[in-house]
């Protein structure tokens, strides 16, 4: 409108300036000229002049016309019939500005409608190339373009927070949230068929996928499947660790079944539930349509969120049972040492027990070792080891045995060989060997041949205990003779034969009992001799001892034929045959009675003492001569295994060598009285701890008779006072250890410091007495004690629970730390919380370098097209630079190669030696040639970067691209 007024007065100046001039020459030319010339000049400006003024009047007309009607377009008026009726040039005008008022109202409408969100329906005024039209379908794209994105957005969103939300819900019932999730997404990607696969890892033969729930057509399906490693998409998706998706099933893969019939789904998508890289489980969904991009996208974002809740779950699930570990731990600890508090009386009653019992097990050993004849075998009958004892028995010297076979010690390999299999089968090998010693006497031994046996439960050699018995053999061919002289002894002899029944009695016998042969032959003794006051386990061991036809050496209370007791000291020899059978037993009673009535006095007494401790005799040369079933239970040996042996059986060799044991033995000889805690070792090699005491017994003469030691075993005692000693010992060593490499805190049940190490100490630098008492909100900045995070953790402590991670605190001046650490609540044994623990170790250094490394790669990523390949140079990941650069999307990368974006450049090559170098190279830098999707080339500098597990594995490789503009 303004331009229009612009153009009419520059019209109008330019016609007035016209006319002014026509008049100025009508009135100067008669002045200059001839008067005729003159009047013709004057009269034709004059006319111009006039003419000029119409000209200007139906000029201003015509533009003020204009003017109206533009000022009627402003207002919606221009229908008037005033503009209706014009024609030619001023018409056209009308009509042009008609159809802009038009436009100006479509165009309005169109506007309106594009902001409703409504269709704009076609365009009736608006020509094709009006920029009004162009700029208006740009802008409804583009709304309509924002509003889907802003749609898909809030559709992922609302969906990422409902899943969200379903597993806060049902984060107790592992199965129960498996079908809420499937059921949901089935539902909410508009699929048809859904399985929920959870990672299991308790089988021997590796993890594989387990089917926690499954859903189709709006109902739940109860299945069991299992899926390993490898096997068909899942098991493949597994070591990839990648999104499948598929818009072509194989036939018979999934059939979805509904009313109408059955049918098979044309897509299935397999998401990983990926957490850290760790593969945790996987969602698999089939649908009868193509899932979006979005949905797709909307898919991967809802699996990261389940793998963090199944590890989170997992990490709780491990640490609960760590925490319940500790606890049963703890009460272990507490209720060992409660006992120990107990024991501790009856330990330190019983340590000098136990060092008699030692004591005693020591001299049993020596005694044994003293006393009988040692040595080794090997299967082949090969002499291994040989003691004295056996060398003194044959007057052979070490040279001569070790080395040797066993021929040398016995009569012969077939021998050798029936005691092994005999060993083998575990039968006894006890016998009596009449053997020649190197000067070519005839000496009898008692032997004993033990198998020792190795891990293996096999038989890898062969031990033999001998004692020289040719005295004892001596007496009995001396008894043979002696026993034709029986019948006039005043003691009383019985024969029987080899099953026990009297087969002679001599007039002895009748004297002291008052039967006579005819009343008691074929009968035995112990029939109508023994009487209610029997010992029964006297008349036991006898039996016992006939049995195995072993000599006999007794006291028993019998009774007469009158029914008077009287005792005897009863002596049985067996009789064998050629053949080693016995065929006779001889039995010589001598009547103790007397004797006995006053032994036993002593004997009660003794009695009492031996049935409350373990009780050993010694002579004064150390050697065993009586011991009782307490003594032999303690140490595990049969009363003939150590009667005659040394008391250095009971100890281990150091001991016996030693000067205090040689001084132990010196004092006893010399009547003194020794008490104390002994070690000793049992039969099986095992150490026991005795406490007693040894008693010098002195003759009439008061000479040392024997000794006799009293003990009671206190291994038990000993065993727990000794690993206290080392649990303790080894608990302060833990908590050193943990002192010097970790830092350490204790707070009381309210948060309150009550202790702290040198390194919490040091790196925050306070003293310990301005921290301890302090509260824990001290070390801890503003911006993380206004977290409700703070509050529920302290709350949970209380309350027993376990907590890891990293924590931010402050030290003395006020600057953050990052520690890596474990509060630890410590309860007693009734489970009350006692005080909280925290161990840690400071990684400020570590987390501020991970914080830069963090926004570098960031700013990287947003700065450089960046890409991500496998270890077989296949594609991975990429940023959204790289999409956006060569126009693909991440579905249709696929699994690709690298070599796609060369596009048979002669680069190919170089990329194989890239590959190569990174086996052993930091980085390798290339200029490559790349191509787009849609053909278009860039020259980068193309930089490798090989990204190396734990095992200094290549697992994948980052590229960064560097745009080189040319010149």
């Amino acid at each position: 409108m303004k331009r229009i007024r612009k153009i009419e007065d520059n019209l109008l100046v330019l016609l007035l300036a016209s006319a002014i001039i026509s008049l100025l020459v009508a009135v100067i030319v008669p002045l200059v000229v001839k008067v005729g010339m003159a009047y013709v000049i004057s009269a034709i400006a004059f006319l111009d002049a006039v003419i000029f003024g119409i000209l200007f009047g139906a000029i201003r007309r015509r533009f003020q016309l204009i003017l109206d009607a533009m000022r009627a377009l402003e207002e919606k008026n221009l229908d008037n019939a005033r503009f209706a009726r014009k024609k030619g040039l001023q018409g056209r005008i009308i009509e042009k500005l008609v159809l802009i008022d038009h436009k100006n109202d479509e165009a309005a409408e169109l506007i309106a409608k594009i902001g409703e969100g409504k269709e704009i329906g076609e365009f009736q005024h608006l020509q094709q190339r009006d920029n009004v039209r162009m700029a208006l379908v740009e802008m409804r794209d583009k709304i309509n373009s924002y509003n889907d994105q802003e749609s898909t957005r809030k559709w992922i969103a609302e969906g990422v927070a409902r899943f969200s939300e379903i597993l806060r819900q049902h984060h107790e019932q592992e199965s129960e949230m498996g079908f809420e999730v499937i059921s949901n997404l089935v539902r909410y990607v508009d699929c048809n068929q859904g399985g929920f696969f959870i990672i299991n890892e308790e089988e021997e033969n590796g993890s594989y996928l387990e089917l926690l729930a499954s859903y189709a057509y709006d109902g739940r399906k109860f299945q069991e499947k299992k899926v390993y490693a490898g096997q068909g998409l899942l098991g493949q998706s597994m070591l990839e660790k990648q999104t499948v998706y598929m818009t072509r099933i194989p036939d018979n893969y999934v059939n979805i079944t509904s009313g109408l019939g059955e049918a098979t789904p044309r897509n299935l998508i397999i998401v990983p539930l990926l957490f850290n890289e760790e593969f945790c489980g996987a969602i698999e969904l089939a649908s009868f349509n193509i899932l979006k991009d979005y949905q797709v996208e909307f898919l991967e974002k809802v699996a990261e969120n389940i793998a963090a809740y199944v590890v989170s779950v997992k990490t709780n699930a491990n640490t609960q049972n760590l925490l319940q570990q500790s606890q049963l731990l703890t009460e272990e600890l507490r209720s060992r040492e409660e006992e120990m508090k107990q024991n501790l009386e009856e330990l330190t009653a019983a340590q000098e027990e136990m060092e008699r019992k030692q004591t005693e097990l020591d001299g049993i050993f020596s005694a044994i070792n003293a006393t009988m004849g040692m040595a080794e075998f090997d299967m082949n009958g090969k002499i291994l080891a040989v003691n004295e004892s056996l060398l003194h028995i044959y007057g052979r010297t070490q040279k001569e045995v070790v080395g040797q076979y066993q021929d040398v010690l016995l009569d012969g390999q077939t021998q050798y060989d029936e005691i092994c299999n005999n060993l083998k089968e575990d039968k006894s090998n006890s016998m009596d060997l009449r053997i020649h010693t190197k000067s070519g006497d005839e000496v009898w031994i008692n032997t004993s041949f033990t198998a020792i046996k190795d891990k293996e439960n096999r038989v890898g050699k062969v031990l033999m205990l001998a004692q020289d018995i040719t005295t004892r053999k001596q007496v009995e061919k001396d008894f043979e003779q002696l026993s034709l002289v029986a019948d006039n002894t005043d003691n009383s002899v019985l024969v029987t034969d080899g099953r026990g029944h009297i087969e002679f009695a001599n007039a002895g016998f009748s004297r002291l009992t008052g039967y006579e042969l005819n009343e008691v032959i074929g009968k035995k003794p112990g029939s109508f001799l023994q009487g209610p006051d029997t010992d029964p386990e006297t008349a036991k061991r006898i039996s016992s001892r006939l049995r195995e036809a072993e000599p006999i050496y007794e006291e028993i209370l019998n009774y007469k034929k009158d029914g008077a007791s009287y005792w005897v000291s009863l002596m049985i020899n067996p009789i064998f045959d050629e053949e080693h059978k016995v065929e006779k037993f001889i039995s010589i009673q001598a009547d103790i009675t007397e004797t006995k009535i006053k032994s036993l006095d002593y004997a009660y007494q003794l009695e009492a003492i031996s049935r409350s401790n373990a009780v050993i005799e010694f002579n004064k040369d150390g050697i065993v001569e009586a011991v009782n079933e307490n003594f032999l239970n303690i140490l595990g040996y049969k009363k003939e295994e150590i009667i005659g042996q040394h008391h250095a059986i009971f100890v281990d060799e150091k001991t016996k060598l030693s000067k205090a044991y040689e001084e132990h033995w010196k004092k006893l000889k010399n009547g003194e009285h020794l008490e104390g805690e002994f070690k000793r070792i049992n039969k099986n090699g095992q150490e026991i701890w005795l406490k007693g005491i040894y008693n010098p017994v002195f003759d009439i003469q008061n000479k040392l008779s024997k000794i006799i030691k009293f003990a009671v075993d206190i291994t038990r005692e000993k065993e727990l006072q000794i690993a206290a000693q080392e649990q303790g010992f080894l608990l302060k060593n833990q908590l050193d250890t943990i002192n010097k490499t970790l830092a350490s805190i204790e707070f009381d049940m309210d948060g309150v410091v009550r202790d702290a190490n040198e390194i919490f100490l040091s790196v925050t630098g306070y003293e310990k007495k301005e921290l301890v008492g302090k509260p824990y909100t001290q070390l801890i900045p503003q911006s993380e004690l206004d977290k409700p995070q703070t509050q529920i953790m302290w709350h949970n402590l209380r309350e027993g629970q376990f907590f890891t991670g990293e924590f931010k605190k402050v030290d003395k001046s006020g600057k953050e730390l990052w520690l890596l650490g474990t509060y630890n609540p410590i309860l007693d044994q009734h489970g009350k919380l006692q005080m909280i623990v925290m161990f840690a170790q400071f990684i400020t250094k570590e987390k501020e370098k991970q914080l830069d490394l963090r926004g570098t790669v960031n700013a990287l990523k947003q700065s450089l097209p960046v890409m991500e390949l496998n270890s077989d140079g296949t594609f991975k990941n990429a940023n959204e630079l790289f999409f956006s650069y060569f126009g693909y999307k991440r579905l249709e990368l696929r699994n690709a190669k690298f070599d796609l974006f060369l596009n048979g450049d002669a680069g190919g090559h170089k990329i194989k030696a890239v590959f190569k170098k990174l086996e052993g190279e930091e980085c390798v830098q290339e200029n490559l040639k790349l191509v787009g999707k849609k053909g278009s080339y860039g020259r980068f500098k193309t930089t490798f970067y090989p990204i190396k597990n734990l095992e200094n594995k290549l697992c994948k490789i980052v590229v960064i691209l560097v745009e080189e503009k040319e010149h």
